[in-house]
């Protein structure tokens, strides 16, 4: 399953259990200390919580059963570990050898030389 599959199939749960509340976006995100916007993102599978607690919270907010909270916590460290392969995709790695590129110099002050390698 792919990281876009993984990240789907926890909002899925996630909607399917606010929608059996019966409460709003905005009700349950007060209720869960939360923006509504963060909780729409969450949702509609742009976005995945980094802390499982704010999940479980909401979870229970909906009136999940025990077994939901297993399989939404299963969905949430899949879709959690497909974000932080996203994020560390994304992300340049640095190259071995290679100094980093120093700060630009302020006007009048001296500019540092970048370290040599050993």
């Amino acid at each position: 399953m792919g990281a876009a599959e993984e990240i789907a199939g926890f909002a899925t749960l996630l909607r399917e259990l606010k929608q059996r509340s019966g409460l709003s976006y905005e009700a349950l995100a007060k209720r869960a200390h939360m923006s509504t916007s963060t909780l729409h993102r969450y949702c509609r599978g742009d976005g995945v919580p980094a802390d499982y607690a704010v999940v479980s919270r909401m979870a229970r907010l909906c009136g999940a059963t025990p077994e939901e909270l297993v399989e939404l916590h299963r969905r949430w460290v899949l879709a959690d570990a497909a974000r932080e392969r996203g994020r560390r995709a994304v992300a340049p790695a640095p190259v071995a050898g290679v100094a980093p590129v120093p700060p630009a110099s302020q006007e009048g002050a001296p500019p540092v030389p970048a370290p040599t390698p050993t």
